[in-house]
């Protein structure tokens, strides 16, 4: 999970990629809305299924949105109809009929993007501001966006789906990381680009477990802090607890979706899943990837009955109100 409130680090790609042409920019820009994209398909199937499971929800249209703030280079003509554009939409979602990429996005409902503000606090981007209005939105009730394209505003009305609420997005960077902070869920391009959509599925299910969950909420309570001393005493016991909840979770979130349970353990056996949880250098938070691999596998077992949904894993939602044992 997130050490600190979260800056997209799509902002970071021109530390990480150098002084690159124009073109190299482009593509690699290109690249990392293609991937943005990919998992907001997978995110968009697991929240939409889990709706009941969480207890805060958020309009789903299948939009996603970029702010040039984000961007540290050059990014062409991303952005030539507004500093707020829409960076993709999922196929055969709400907005895929409507909406395209390069739209730029001029009001959320009778918000103006125009009066919002990034903030300059958390270093959060103009593009979570405008997320923010969009999360706040009625979740049962037709939701009207106005987008700008070729110099022409409208209204456009999209029948927006209720979802659990998060920011998802990919992170620049070639690690196989994932993270959540409760707020927002972050898979890093390296590991989305590794990943088959069986396995984006089964990383993005573990961290939109801690959602589900409240783990941020419920770390942040107990007085539980991450980094070094997270390693160590109550710290570590709370920390590694959570992840096994996750894990627990994460299955029941799948099956929900119409996934097979056990792509989850064929994940945490597979070379990317033994590399993503980083063998003997992992931090003693997690549990080894076969032991993740055994923990699932016996949560599908006795819970779900070979993977049958939908399931409602009241046993594991039951501890968001419950201390830590």
């Amino acid at each position: 999970m997130m050490k600190r409130s979260v800056k997209l680090v799509i902002a970071l790609m021109a530390v990480a990629w150098g002084q690159q042409s124009a073109a190299q920019v482009d593509d690699r820009v290109a690249a990392l809305l293609g991937q943005d994209v990919r998992l907001a398909v997978v995110a968009e199937r697991l929240m939409g299924a889990n709706r009941a499971l969480c207890r805060r929800l958020m309009p789903a249209t299948g939009m996603l949105i970029h702010s040039r703030d984000q961007y540290r280079s050059d990014t062409g003509d991303y952005f030539a109809n507004g500093p707020v554009a829409i960076s993709g939409v999922v196929a055969e979602s709400p907005a895929a009929s409507e909406l395209r990429a390069g739209d730029g996005l001029v009001a959320v409902g009778r918000t103006r993007v125009a009066d919002l503000r990034a903030d300059p606090e958390t270093g959060a981007p103009l593009r979570d501001a405008v997320f923010a209005v969009l999360a706040d939105q009625p979740v049962d009730a037709p939701l009207a966006v106005t987008i700008t394209r070729g110099g022409t505003e409208r209204v456009v009305t999209l029948p927006a789906r209720p979802a659990c609420r998060a920011l998802v997005e990919i992170a620049a960077g070639n690690g196989l990381n994932a993270r959540s902070d409760g707020r927002v869920i972050q898979i890093s391009y390296g590991l989305a680009a590794a990943a088959s959509d069986a396995e984006l599925a089964v990383t993005f299910a573990h961290e939109l477990a801690h959602v589900v969950l409240e783990h941020r909420r419920r770390l942040e309570e107990a007085g539980v802090v991450k980094g070094f001393f997270g390693e160590l005493g109550r710290n570590q016991q709370y920390n590694r607890q959570v992840e096994v909840e996750a894990d627990r979770l994460s299955v029941h979130l799948l099956a929900n979706a119409g996934y097979d349970p056990a792509i989850a353990p064929g994940f945490w056996r597979s070379s990317l899943g033994r590399r993503a949880g980083r063998g003997v250098l992992r931090s003693s938070t997690y549990p080894s990837p076969e032991a993740r691999a055994q923990l699932v596998e016996r949560e599908v077992a006795e819970y779900l009955a070979g993977g049958a949904a939908p399931t409602w894993p009241g046993h594991l939602l039951a501890r968001r109100d419950a201390p830590f044992e």
